[in-house]
């Protein structure tokens, strides 16, 4: 029986994943959430390795379902490209590393290099609404602006967005019933990464 295909995004971080699986003709077939949290007797010089084996564990877990129980091989992983963000060098350099090791575990593990992908390119392409021509120093460039009520919390607009795309995804929320958990947040990112690469791998349009 011929394999399906299928393509794997994420969104990385040293405490929660996000991870969107699509099949070759841009279907979202799955979404999933890994939480890294380290023990709490394991040294904190020590956290990202603890962190990466949770994840390399996952990652081998994931191909070994996707082999049996979708018959299936993962053609293409697509990543979230990390991006500073902090003023604070330590955490900068923890995410990069940590990332580093992920794209390397994925590697060794699928034998696929992931595709990188800045979070704002990825943005641009999912928010098309909100990109805007807009003359800088003699040229017209585009420009991704967000409406004023979600300059704060972008996440959340994105989490929105996808809800109204994807509104068969069962979501997880905190007690009231109301407030999405943050870990929706990072399933939402995956999904944007995820659409963002196909759209630049040229499956979907």
């Amino acid at each position: 029986m011929k394999k399906t295909k299928y393509i794997w995004s994420l969104d990385l971080s040293t405490t929660n994943v996000g991870c969107a699986l699509w099949d070759n003709e841009g279907l979202l077939i799955e979404l999933k959430h890994l939480e890294l949290k380290s023990d709490k007797n394991t040294p904190v010089e020590h956290r990202d390795i603890y962190k990466a084996n949770l994840f390399k564990n996952y990652v081998n877990n994931f191909k070994n379902r996707v082999e049996t129980e979708l018959n299936g091989e993962i053609i293409e992983v697509i990543i979230e490209e990390c991006i500073g963000g902090s003023n604070n060098s330590k955490t900068v350099s923890m995410l990069y590393e940590f990332n580093g090791i992920c794209r390397y575990i994925i590697y060794n593990t699928l034998g696929v290099i992931p595709i990188k992908i800045s979070v704002h390119e990825s943005r641009k392409i999912f928010f098309p609404e909100y990109v805007h021509p807009v003359k800088r120093k003699g040229e017209i460039v585009d420009v991704l602006s967000f409406p004023e009520e979600f300059r704060d919390n972008k996440k959340h607009c994105i989490w929105l967005k996808v809800c109204k795309l994807y509104p068969h995804i069962e979501w997880v929320y905190k007690a009231d019933g109301i407030t999405p958990k943050d870990m929706n947040y990072d399933m939402a990112d995956s999904i944007v990464v995820g659409a963002a690469g196909l759209k630049q791998l040229g499956i979907v349009k």
